[in-house]
């Protein structure tokens, strides 16, 4: 708990100063009380409605993305970060229009064009908002691309990780519609928005369960 409210006041101050980032700002601040006000615990009210028949993309759909393009899958992630300095790979960063936690099996890197879609969905999404006329609430990355290591890792604590991930590839990330947490209006228009560029054959999507959709970039 304190380590919340030393955050707390780190983002009152960035406020002050990161007023780009108001919008960000205001919403790490308002997940960081409401976490506070749960006992420490992270509140999910997201119900994604649908999201099982709209986004049903399977593994051969995914792959299909990578037949003209993709990385050679690296053992380690010494080998995605050497991709990276060589530009291959772009690293992506939290903004204002979406947060990239933490990630702890995968690294924070995509191939270029897979960061131009995710520019494309965050200002597809933003336009959504505005026009109607609702307060934009960034979206969270929760992982990106994968080494041999990591996702061998990932499947020695998780069953429905599979060996062949199409995150060994780097058009590949997951986004958290947990996270959108009681902000139901704004994960619609977010649903929409990533729908119309799946419909648009710029990406495949698939729903998991666990409070992830997991995203390809065609």
């Amino acid at each position: 708990m304190k380590k919340i409210r030393i955050a707390l006041i780190v983002l009152f101050c960035l406020c002050l100063l990161a007023i780009p980032y108001h919008q960000f700002i205001k919403n790490k601040l308002v997940l960081l009380i409401g976490i506070m006000m749960n006992g420490g615990r992270r509140i999910n009210n997201t119900n994604c409605k649908d999201c099982d028949v709209l986004f049903k993309d399977g593994v051969n759909a995914h792959e299909k993305a990578y037949k003209n393009e993709g990385i050679k899958p690296q053992k380690t992630d010494k080998g995605l970060i050497q991709l990276g300095k060589k530009n291959v790979l772009k690293e992506i960063e939290s903004n204002e229009l979406y947060i990239v936690q933490e990630f702890t099996h995968s690294q924070p890197l995509l191939l270029p064009k897979a960061i131009d879609f995710i520019d494309k969905l965050s200002i597809l999404y933003q336009q959504k908002c505005i026009e109607k006329n609702i307060d934009y609430v960034p979206y969270e990355i929760t992982s990106g691309t994968r080494s041999r290591e990591s996702v061998k890792r990932l499947r020695e604590e998780s069953t429905v990780a599979i060996e062949n991930s199409p995150h060994l590839r780097g058009k590949t990330f997951d986004m958290s519609w947990g996270a959108f947490g009681g902000n139901e209006a704004q994960f619609k228009l977010f649903k929409s928005a990533l729908l119309e560029l799946k419909n648009q054959n710029k990406c495949f999507v698939k729903f998991e369960r666990n409070g992830c959709l997991h995203i390809t970039v065609n």
